[in-house]
C-alpha cells in the first residue's frame, strides 16, 4: 500500500470515529489527528484523491473539500508556484462535478476556489470573475455553482482577513471595475428573467448582488435602470423571494449614502419606495409581522440615509416619512422599534429649520407620532397575559420608545408634548366623571409618557407642569396608576426643587405610598422618596423629624430594598444640613441600626434566619448612610469621639458569634460596613485597626470568607504608609495567619472551589507588594503566597486570572531586582534582602511559572494573552536563565491544537536566536499568532463534527 493510499485510509478511519464512535475521548483524539493532518503537506494529495474517488462517501469528500479550503487559506505557501494553476484547474473540475450537490461540498469548494483566486496575481489568473462567467455563464446546469462562487468571492475578499490578497479584485485598474460589475449585473439580470427560473436561483441572484455591493465592486448606479432592480421590487410580492429581496434592497439603498454621487439612483428609488405605501395599509400585510418588518427595514434604511434631503425637498420625501410613520403605527412592537433611529436622525434636521412654516407637515407627523407612541405604551386589556420574556420585552420596548418621545419634545417642544399627555388623561377622567368606565391603561400610558419626557422638560417650565402636579390627587386609586404617578413625581424632583410649594402635596403623596399594600407602589414610593430627598434636600431639612417618626412607624412594613432607598433619601437630607446639626441627625438614624445588630448578637441562643437578615439589612442601611454623608465637614464633635470604638465593638461581637454563617451573608455585609467605617472615621478607625485586623484573621481561620481578605487589603492601602509599628505587626500577623489558612485549604480542595477567596487573596498580595513589600518578601509565607498566585492564574475566570497575573508581575518586576536603578519605597532604598528572596522563589517555581504563562498566552482570553506576553518579556529581562531553562519543556507540553511539532520547532529556533528581551517577546508573539491561527482553523472545521 502506498503512503498516499495509507493516508487516505487513516483519514477515513478517523472520520468514522469522529462521526460514529460514542466515546468522547476517541472523538477528541480523532479530531486532533485530523486537524494536525490538515497542516501537513501530504494533505494536498490526499484531499485530491478523496475528492475525486468515485466510491468515497459524502463525509470524506466533505473533509477533502474543507481541507482544500483551509490549506489554501493558511498553507498556500507549501505549494511551488508551478502547482497553483493545476490546483485551480482541479478545483474547477471538482466544481463541475459537484454543481448539482451536495450543496455543503459545493460551498466549501467555492470558498477554496475564491480564496485561491484572491491569492493569485493577475499574471497567474487574469480577472477570475470574468473568466468564470465566460466559462460557466451560458450553462444552465452551472448557474447555481457560478453564483455561489461569485457570492463567496466577494464575501471572502471583505471578510477573510487572513488572506494575502494579490488579485486585482477589489482594487482593479481604471475602468475594469465597471466592466466586471456590468458583466455580473448583466448575468444576474439574465438569470432573474430566464424562463422557468426557480425561486432558489433568484434568491441566489439577490444574495450575490448584496455581496458584491458590500465590497464596492458593484454600485447602486450599476443596478439602477436594469431588469434586476425591477425584479427586486417585483419579488416583494412573492413569499418565497421576499426576505432575499428585502436584504438586497436594504444593501442597495445603503450603498447610495453618498447622496450627491447617487442622486440619479435616489430619484429612481424614491418613487418605487413610496409606491410600497398601499402594501403597508393592506390588512394582510399589517397582520404579518415578517412582512411588516421587511417593508419597514427598506423604508427606514432609505429614511435614515436620505434624511438630509427631507427638509430641502419636502414635497418629494414627505410621503416617505409618512410611510415610515405608518410602519411605526403597526401593532408589532419589534417593527415599531426599527423606526426609532430614523426619528432620531430626522429630529436633528428638523430642529435646524425650526420656525420655518414650510416644515409644518413634518410637525404634523411628529404630533401624530406622540399619539401613536402613547397607544403603544398601553398594557393589554388582560395584562396578566404578559408573562416571562414577553413581559420583559414589553417593558424594554416602553423604555426604548421613550427616546422617540424625547425626539418629539425636541421638535415640538416639551410643553406641547406634555400638554398632549395631560389632555389625554384629563379627557379620560372627564369621561369617567360622566359615568363611563375608566380603564387604568388609558391613564397609566400617558403617565408613563410623561416620565419618558422628563429629560427634555426644563425645570423652570410653568405652563403644564403645575397642572400635572395638581392632577395627581385626582387620579384613580388603581395601583398601576398610583405606581406610574409616583414615578412621575420621582422623575420631576428637580422641577419640584425649583417649585418647593409643591412639596406640601408631593411629600404626603409619596409617603402614603410607602404604606400601600401593593409592593410595586411601595417600591416606587421608596425610590421616589430617594430622588425627592436628593434633589430637594435643603427644602426637606425642616421635615426631617417628621420623616423620622414616619419611617419608624412604617419600617416594619417595608421590604429591605425599600428601606435601603429610604435610608438613602434621609442621608441626602443629612448631607445638606449645617455641619453643626448633621452629626446629631446622623446619630439619630444610625445608632438604632447599630442597636439592631447588638440586640441580635446578645440574644440568648442562636438567632433565627429572620433575625440575622434583620441585622445584615441594618448594616446595609448603615453603609448607605455613611456612603452618602461621606465625611462630616467639621469632623466628629467631642461627644462622638468614642462612637467608632463602640460601633466596632458591636460588629466585632457579631462576627465572633455569626461570622461563619455564610448563608446569611454576615461576613460580607459586616465587612462592607467596616470598610465604610474605615473611610468615615479615618483617625478614630486607625485606633481600632489592630483589633480589626486580628478579627479578620481569626474569622478567616474559622470560616475562610473572601470578605475578610478584602478588608485586610483595604487596611493595607489605608494605613500602611503611616509606618506605625503596632499596626505593621498586627498586619504581619493577620497576613500570615490568613495565608496559612488558605495554604491548608488548597491542600484539600482544587483552586476552582475557592475562586472568590483566591481573587481577594491575590489582590491582597498585590497591595502588600505596593504598600508594604517587606511584609511579603521577608515573610515565611512568601513562597506559598506566590505559589497561590500561580494556582489562581490557572482559573477559568479571566478577571481572577488577570488579578493573579498582576500580583505575579508585581513580584517578578519589582524594582528591588534592579536596586542600582534607584528603586525605593517612600523615598527609602529597598532592603538588600528583597532581591535574593524573590530570586529564590522564582528559582523554585520557574518551570511552573513559565508553563502557566505559555498556556495563558496561547489559550487565554485576549487580555490574559496580552498580560502573559508582557510577563514573559519581564522574565526575559529579570530571569533570563530561568526562562531559557524552562521554555523547552513548557513548549513541548503544549497540545497539538495550539502548535504542531513543526511549529514548536520553529518557535524554539526563534527563541534560541533571540538576543534581548524584545526579541524574546517577538518570538512569543509569533507563537501567539500561530496558536490563534490553529484555533481559527479548528473553528472553520468545527461543522464536520
Amino acid at each position: 500500500m502506498s503512503d498516499t493510499a495509507g493516508a487516505v485510509q487513516q483519514v477515513v478511519q478517523a472520520l468514522n470515529v469522529l462521526y460514529t464512535d460514542p466515546n468522547p475521548a476517541a472523538k477528541e483524539k480523532a479530531n486532533a489527528w485530523l486537524s494536525d493532518f490538515q497542516k501537513s503537506e501530504a494533505a494536498w494529495s490526499t484531499a485530491q484523491l478523496i475528492l475525486f474517488a468515485p466510491d468515497a462517501p459524502v463525509e470524506p469528500k466533505l473533509f477533502a473539500a474543507q481541507t482544500f479550503r483551509t490549506k489554501i487559506s493558511y498553507d498556500l505557501a507549501q505549494l511551488p508556484s508551478a502547482h497553483l494553476l493545476p490546483l485551480r484547474d482541479s478545483l474547477l473540475t471538482a466544481l463541475r462535478s459537484f454543481a448539482s450537490g451536495p450543496r455543503v461540498i459545493l460551498t466549501q469548494l467555492c470558498i477554496a476556489l475564491a480564496d485561491l483566486a484572491l491569492q493569485l496575481t493577475s499574471a497567474e489568473w487574469a480577472d477570475p470573475p470574468t473568466s468564470m462567467v465566460e466559462m460557466f455563464g451560458k450553462e444552465p446546469a452551472m448557474a447555481g455553482a457560478l453564483l455561489e462562487f461569485l457570492q463567496v468571492l466577494a464575501e471572502e475578499y471583505s471578510g477573510n482577513l487572513k488572506l494575502d490578497v494579490k488579485s486585482d479584485f477589489g482594487r482593479p485598474e481604471e475602468g475594469k471595475a465597471g466592466q466586471q460589475a456590468a458583466q455580473v449585473i448583466g448575468l444576474l439580470s439574465m438569470y432573474v428573467q430566464a424562463p422557468g427560473v426557480t425561486p432558489a436561483l433568484q434568491n441566489q441572484c439577490f444574495a450575490t448582488l448584496g455581496a458584491w455591493m458590500k465590497t464596492g465592486q458593484a454600485t447602486a448606479s450599476n443596478v439602477s435602470g436594469t431588469p434586476l432592480l425591477d425584479s427586486l421590487f417585483t419579488a416583494l410580492a412573492s413569499d418565497e423571494l421576499f426576505d432575499a429581496a428585502v436584504d438586497a434592497l436594504v444593501n442597495l439603498i445603503h450603498e447610495t449614502q453618498e447622496l450627491q454621487d447617487n442622486m440619479a439612483v435616489i430619484q429612481d428609488l424614491v418613487p418605487r419606495l413610496i409606491a410600497l405605501r398601499p402594501a403597508l395599509l393592506s390588512e394582510d400585510v399589517r397582520e404579518d409581522e415578517d412582512k411588516m418588518r421587511g417593508y419597514c427595514r427598506i423604508l427606514v434604511e432609505a429614511g435614515e440615509w436620505y434624511e438630509p434631503l427631507v427638509v430641502p425637498h419636502l414635497d418629494s420625501f414627505l410621503p416617505l416619512v409618512e410611510a415610515i410613520a405608518i410602519c411605526a403605527s403597526c401593532d408589532h412592537l419589534e417593527v415599531v422599534g426599527i423606526t426609532s433611529n430614523f426619528w432620531y436622525r430626522l429630529t436633528h434636521g428638523v430642529r435646524k429649520s425650526r420656525g420655518d412654516p414650510k416644515i409644518q407637515p413634518l410637525l404634523d407627523v411628529y404630533a401624530g407620532l406622540i399619539g401613536t407612541i402613547i397607544k403603544h405604551l398601553h398594557y393589554p386589556d388582560d395584562s396578566a397575559a404578559l408573562a416571562g420574556q414577553e413581559r420583559d420585552d414589553f417593558r424594554t420596548f416602553r423604555h426604548d420608545i421613550g427616546d422617540t418621545l424625547k425626539d418629539c419634545c425636541a421638535v415640538l417642544g416639551a410643553t406641547a408634548c406634555l400638554r398632549r399627555s395631560y389632555d389625554i388623561i384629563s379627557e379620560t377622567l372627564a369621561k369617567g366623571a360622566g359615568g363611563a368606565a375608566v380603564r387604568w391603561q388609558d391613564v397609566e400610558a400617558p403617565l408613563f409618557s410623561m416620565r419618558s419626557m422628563g429629560a427634555e422638560v426644563d425645570p423652570s417650565e410653568n405652563e403644564v407642569m403645575p397642572l400635572i402636579m395638581d392632577l395627581m390627587p385626582k387620579l384613580p386609586s388603581h395601583p398601576k396608576i398610583r405606581y406610574a404617578a409616583t414615578l412621575v413625581i420621582g422623575r420631576y424632583t428637580q422641577w419640584i426643587n425649583l417649585h418647593p410649594d409643591h412639596i406640601q402635596f408631593t411629600l404626603p403623596y409619596v409617603s402614603s405610598g410607602l404604606e400601600d399594600s401593593d409592593v410595586e407602589v411601595s417600591a416606587a414610593a421608596a425610590q421616589t422618596m430617594k430622588y425627592l430627598c436628593k434633589d430637594c434636600s435643603y427644602h426637606l431639612i425642616p421635615y426631617l423629624s417628621q420623616l423620622h417618626t414616619f419611617v419608624q412607624s412604617v419600617s416594619a412594613k417595608l421590604s429591605p430594598e425599600d428601606l435601603l432607598d429610604i435610608s438613602a433619601a434621609i442621608a441626602h437630607i443629612i448631607a445638606a444640613m449645617p455641619p453643626s446639626e448633621a452629626p446629631q441627625a446622623l446619630s439619630l438614624f444610625c445608632m438604632p441600626l447599630v442597636e439592631i445588630v447588638h440586640n441580635v448578637t446578645v440574644k440568648e441562643g442562636v438567632a433565627s434566619r429572620d433575625d440575622l437578615r434583620l441585622a445584615t439589612d441594618a448594616l446595609e442601611r448603615l453603609d448607605m448612610f455613611l456612603a452618602i454623608v461621606d465625611r462630616l465637614p467639621n469632623g466628629l464633635p467631642p461627644s462622638c469621639a468614642g462612637t467608632c470604638e463602640q460601633g466596632w465593638a458591636v460588629l466585632d461581637a457579631f462576627l465572633v458569634k455569626y461570622g461563619s454563617n455564610l448563608q446569611a451573608g454576615v461576613a460580607e455585609k459586616t465587612c462592607v460596613a467596616v470598610r465604610r467605617g474605615l473611610q468615615f472615621f479615618e483617625e478614630e478607625a486607625f485606633k481600632v485597626a489592630p483589633s480589626v485586623l486580628a478579627r479578620m484573621a481569626s474569622s478567616f481561620e474559622v470560616q475562610p470568607a473572601s470578605s475578610y481578605l478584602w478588608i485586610t487589603a483595604k487596611m493595607v492601602a489605608f494605613f500602611s504608609r503611616r509606618g506605625d509599628p503596632t499596626f505593621d505587626e498586627a498586619l504581619k500577623s493577620a497576613f500570615e495567619r490568613e495565608s496559612n489558612k488558605l495554604f491548608g485549604l488548597l491542600q484539600s480542595m482544587p483552586p476552582s472551589q475557592v475562586a472568590d477567596v483566591l481573587d481577594d487573596y491575590v489582590h491582597l498580595v498585590a497591595d502588600i507588594v505596593e504598600y508594604a513589600p517587606a511584609l511579603l518578601f521577608l515573610s515565611p509565607s512568601f513562597p506559598g503566597a506566590f505559589q497561590t498566585a500561580l494556582s489562581t492564574a490557572t482559573l477559568l475566570s479571566p478577571a481572577v486570572a488577570l488579578a493573579a497575573l498582576d500580583a505575579i508581575r508585581a513580584v517578578i518586576g519589582h524594582e528591588s531586582l534592579h536596586q542600582a536603578a534607584g528603586g525605593q519605597v517612600y523615598g527609602v532604598p529597598f532592603p538588600p534582602t528583597f532581591a535574593p528572596a524573590i530570586t529564590a522563589v522564582i528559582d523554585s517555581v520557574a518551570f511552573q511559572l513559565v508553563s502557566i504563562l505559555v498556556e495563558g498566552l496561547v489559550d487565554g482570553m485576549e487580555d490574559v494573552s496580552s498580560n502573559a506576553l508582557t510577563l514573559l518579556r519581564v522574565m526575559a529581562a529579570q530571569f533570563p536563565s530561568q526562562l531559557a531553562a524552562s521554555v523547552p519543556n513548557a513548549i513541548e507540553a503544549l497540545e497539538v491544537r495550539f502548535a504542531s511539532a513543526a511549529e514548536k520547532t520553529e518557535f524554539m529556533t526563534r527563541f534560541s536566536n533571540a538576543g534581548n528581551p524584545n526579541q524574546v517577546k517577538d518570538a512569543f508573539t509569533w507563537l501567539l499568532r500561530t496558536s490563534r491561527k490553529s484555533r481559527e482553523r479548528a473553528r472553520v472545521l468545527e461543522d464536520r463534527r
